[in-house]
């Protein structure tokens, strides 16, 4: 029975961490399908038949993507996976498990395992889309910072640096990491798409295309940047409107999501006798098995129903 709870408890983590992702997947892209085609619409205005509707488009919306690997997600998240983080990772939750084992059961360690996995990934997602909005958030003053220094007579490569100098974290890391690139030898404009790629911002690879274009062509970069500081706030204020009127709905859905597993959990831990007996039973086990497959399946459906919203 060991085993078959350990497999059936991997099994329920995946799916945990399958659900979580694609929440995160889903709200990135919706953020990312808003600018993309507010920025298309205005250029099949400008010019019928334009590239952003042909293969270059659609290759150039895959090359800025960033990376999913796990280097790439705790440099999202502001994270350094050092000793200590893997202790509290991966070490916690094993000693946790251990006790609730010679505790409880062995239903209870695995349930420590899915719960710490569960608890661990919803973190870093939650780190990730806090430090990428506040990102987002900052973009509009550095890019006015660099339009009235751009106004008075400076470079595009010395507006960016000190208008760089004077943004606070977690921007300032993203801005440290395209300098380094630069002073190596890397053009402006494919430093800041290396690091859009690194961080999944997709308003900085927009404003790198802004910044490649006046390093080659020339032109008034700076009223370009000011237009798209000014549509960057715009879209912010506009995403805060539809958060703010969406907001009953999505907590009605996490409140539906998460009872049905706080109150097993507490079952488990506070009577684990009638648990165990169901577990134990040939028909208990299919019903505590169906009851997980349709919470599973009820929480997508959740997800995809205030997604939509």
């Amino acid at each position: 029975m060991l085993v078959q709870g350990l497999i059936i408890g991997g099994l329920a983590l995946l799916l945990l961490a399958a659900a979580l992702w694609l929440w995160q997947r889903g709200t990135r892209n919706q953020a990312q399908a808003q600018l993309s085609s507010h920025v298309e619409q205005a250029l099949r205005q400008r010019q019928a038949g334009s590239l952003a509707d042909g293969p270059v488009g659609a290759a150039v919306a895959r090359q800025w993507r960033g990376d999913g690997d796990l280097s790439s997600v705790l440099l999202r998240a502001g994270i350094n996976g050092g000793p200590g983080f893997v202790l509290l990772a991966i070490g916690l939750p094993l000693l946790l498990a251990l006790l609730a084992w010679l505790l409880i059961g062995a239903v209870a360690a695995v349930g420590i395992l899915i719960l710490s996995g569960v608890l661990l990934s919803f973190s870093i997602w939650w780190r990730i889309e806090k430090r990428r909005k506040r990102m987002v958030a900052q973009l509009p003053g550095f890019l006015e910072g660099m339009v009235r220094l751009i106004t008075i007579g400076n470079s595009m490569g010395a507006a960016f640096q000190s208008s760089a100098a004077n943004v606070e974290m977690p921007l300032r890391e993203a801005l440290d990491r395209v300098a380094a690139l630069s002073r190596s030898g890397k053009d402006l404009d494919e430093a800041m798409r290396q690091v859009a790629r690194q961080f999944d911002l997709h308003e900085f690879y927009l404003a790198a295309s802004v910044v490649g274009v006046a390093l080659r062509f020339g032109g008034r970069s700076d009223q370009v940047l000011e237009r798209l500081a000014a549509f960057m706030r715009d879209l912010e204020q506009a995403r805060m409107e539809m958060t703010a009127m969406s907001a009953e709905l999505r907590l009605s859905a996490w409140i539906l999501g998460l009872l049905p597993i706080a109150l097993a959990s507490f079952i488990l831990f506070m009577n684990n006798d009638l648990f165990m007996n169901m577990w134990e039973d040939p028909l208990g086990f299919k019903m505590l098995i169906g009851a997980a497959i349709m919470q599973t399946v009820g929480v997508f459906w959740l997800y995809r129903l205030a997604k939509s919203v």
